[in-house]
Parts: C-alpha cells; sequence; structure tokens
C-alpha cells in the first residue's frame, strides 16, 4: 500500500467516525459526498471502512482478526484468558491506586462525566480520571489525582487553580484542561490566560493563553507541543484526532480508554504514522480502522490482552 492510498483510507476511516454522531450536520454529509466524488477509490473505501464498522462492536472481535494454525478447545481459550490476566493483576497488586480510590469524583477507563461545582464551575472528566475537590478555602482547588480534566471556571472573588505532582496552574478567567501524564502535565488553554507553576521552588511561572499549549514538570517547562488544541480536546466528543502522528503515539493514546493492556513492542510500529479521527468508546473498531489504514497485525490473547505488530514477512 503506497502513502497516497494510506492518506485516503485513514481519510475514509475519518469519514466513517464523524458521520456516526448521532450530531452529524448536513455540512459535514455534503463534504463527504464531494469528497467521494474526487476520485473513484474514494467511494469503495468509504463502503469497506462502513461494513467495517458496523462488524465491529467493543465485545466482538472481528472474525480472523487472531491468526492461528490450530484450533483450540473452550477450555484452553478459556485457560490462555486466565494465563493472560496474570501480569494484569500482578501490576494491580504491586501499586494499588489508594487514594483514587478515595477521590471525591472519579472515572472509570472509557467513561466521560460531566460535573457542575458547588461554585457554579463547569468540569468535564476524561476516562480514567480522579480528582479531590475543596472549594471551601481562599483559593478553590480541584488536585488532578490521575488522568485529565477540563474546566469552565465560574467567576467568584477566591482565585481557581487546579493543582497535581507537577505544580499549579491557576485560571485568570478561563477556560483550560489539564492532563497528567506519566513524565509530565499537559496544559491546553481555550479561552482567556492562566498561569503556571511548576512545583520547584526556582521553576519560573508562565502565563498561557487562549489557543495555547505546553507541558511541564516539576523542575520547569519541558517543551510545547505542536498539537491543535481542538484536536487535543476532541475526547470530549468522543474523538481522538491525529495529524501525521507516530503510531506508538496513537497507541499509547488509545490504550488510555480500553480495559486490560494493549501492547505495542515492536520497533517496527516506530516507523509507521496515522492521520485520521478514531472512537474513543470502541476501541475495537479504532484498532480494525487503524488495521485498515497500515500495515499492522492485531492479536487479540483475550479480551484484556491485545498485541499489535507491523506486518511483514513471517518471522
Amino acid at each position: 500500500m503506497n502513502a497516497a492510498e494510506q492518506r485516503s483510507r485513514a481519510q475514509a476511516a475519518d469519514w466513517v467516525v464523524r458521520l456516526s454522531d448521532e450530531e452529524v450536520d448536513d455540512a459535514t454529509r455534503a463534504a463527504c459526498e464531494a469528497w467521494c466524488a474526487e476520485h473513484p477509490s474514494h467511494a469503495r473505501l468509504l463502503a469497506e471502512m462502513r461494513e467495517l464498522w458496523g462488524a465491529v462492536t467493543p465485545q466482538t472481535p472481528v472474525a480472523g482478526a487472531v491468526p492461528t494454525t490450530r484450533r483450540r478447545t473452550p477450555h484452553a481459550r478459556r485457560a490462555l484468558g486466565l494465563l493472560a490476566l496474570v501480569p494484569v493483576l500482578l501490576l494491580g497488586a504491586w501499586a494499588l491506586p489508594w487514594r483514587e480510590w478515595a477521590a471525591d469524583q472519579r472515572t472509570g477507563i472509557g467513561e466521560l462525566r460531566r460535573l457542575t461545582l458547588a461554585d457554579g464551575s463547569r468540569l468535564v472528566m476524561n476516562g480514567d480520571s480522579a480528582v479531590d475537590i475543596d472549594l471551601s478555602g481562599e483559593v478553590r482547588q480541584l488536585r488532578l489525582l490521575r488522568g485529565e480534566v477540563y474546566v469552565e471556571v465560574a467567576k467568584a472573588a477566591a482565585p481557581f487553580e487546579v493543582l497535581d505532582r507537577d505544580g499549579s496552574v491557576r485560571a485568570l478567567g478561563t477556560r483550560y484542561a489539564v492532563r497528567r501524564d506519566d513524565e509530565d502535565t499537559l496544559v491546553t488553554v481555550t479561552e482567556s490566560r492562566v498561569r503556571i507553576s511548576p512545583r520547584a521552588a526556582d521553576g519560573e511561572a508562565v502565563e498561557l493563553g487562549a489557543g495555547e499549549q505546553l507541558r511541564f514538570d516539576g523542575q520547569g517547562i519541558t517543551r510545547p507541543p505542536a498539537a491543535s488544541t481542538a484536536n487535543a480536546l476532541a475526547w470530549q466528543q468522543g474523538r481522538l484526532v491525529f495529524d501525521d502522528a507516530p503510531l506508538p503515539e496513537v497507541l499509547r493514546e488509545l490504550a488510555r480508554y480500553r480495559p486490560g493492556l494493549l501492547l505495542a513492542d515492536d520497533p517496527a510500529l516506530q516507523d509507521l504514522r496515522f492521520t485520521g479521527v478514531l472512537p474513543t468508546a470502541q476501541s475495537d473498531a479504532a484498532l480494525e480502522l487503524l488495521g485498515a489504514s497500515l500495515p499492522l497485525r492485531v492479536l487479540r490473547v483475550s479480551p484484556w490482552l491485545v498485541r499489535v505488530s507491523a506486518a511483514g514477512p513471517a518471522r
């Protein structure tokens, strides 16, 4: 598959995701029809993606997705599934997130929650997130223990800030998102400004304006991402949007929306890139759309363990 066909397949997958939205408008439908008219292959690719989308649900693996040379008995499949759970259980026992379980508000994997706080501020929590909320002090505080939140701050005398492991992000009358990653924190501002203060005593505070993003850790600013702020917040509409993103990054993001382990440890994946839109609520369908756009193998060991590798000559 050449680069042009990969781009067309990714665009077809994008259209399928956008058209599946219950609130899709006539302009989007018209734009899709115009794209299909641009080239004879576009309508064919769109039909293929629609058929694939309709065949896949989060609970139903696609037939033929798991290559095998020997038929397994139900007992053997059950044993394999139990073995696949062992690393998950060991990992959970090694580091139980007690504080996150006791958080004021938390969401499960793939769950999206919208809340109105006591002060009138609005909060959107991404999946697998946890926060503690304290609006009673001189500073209204939202402590992000895990995951990602988007806040629309209500006007009040007391300042409002989001705290996490790496520092604080104080609103200057604004709407913004804070995401806690493994190594640092990502801030995305959609309205007004925020002041970011890294936790280190000598960390310099930085102001960030609407339409801007940056990452910071406990020592200071790490690097400004080049992503679109609209794309970064598309999870609120149940979508993940990627523009020429390395495939390992795409898979890491998708893993946040499915239970169990999504393994992508094949070095050859580093050479693959993806442009398109994936659904957050249907991760199996998202994997199939990726596989239709890129040369991939998706091996489902069990519902809780999936391995993705680059397709190529048998080894």
